[in-house]
């Protein structure tokens, strides 16, 4: 296991969290690291938010490493984890 020490005024905070995630048929599709709404696969394929709403991938939380863009694009300070409904509406109100 590798530790990181923090430097004198970092604040400690956890490196993963509640990441949103869909499923498609047996695959699991979740957040790219850095690239907005582009959700990626095993093998690496890649689809966006809108191409896995119109197939109506199954959405839910995994705990996986933090993306920033979710914060920013999706959640903005709101409760992680919520419904799935609420999860769908923050997605289509920014696509």
């Amino acid at each position: 296991m590798i530790v990181q020490k923090l430097s004198k005024g970092e604040s400690e905070r956890p490196d993963y969290e509640l990441e949103p995630i869909f499923m498609l048929d047996n695959a699991m599709y979740i957040p790219h690291y850095v690239d907005e709404h582009k959700w990626v696969s095993y093998g690496g394929e890649t689809k966006t938010t809108v191409e896995l709403l119109a197939l109506d991938a199954e959405l839910d939380f995994k705990h996986l490493w933090m993306r920033g863009w979710t914060e920013r694009k999706i959640f903005r300070k709101r409760k992680r984890p919520c419904s799935v409904n609420q999860l769908k509406a923050m997605l289509l109100e920014t696509k």
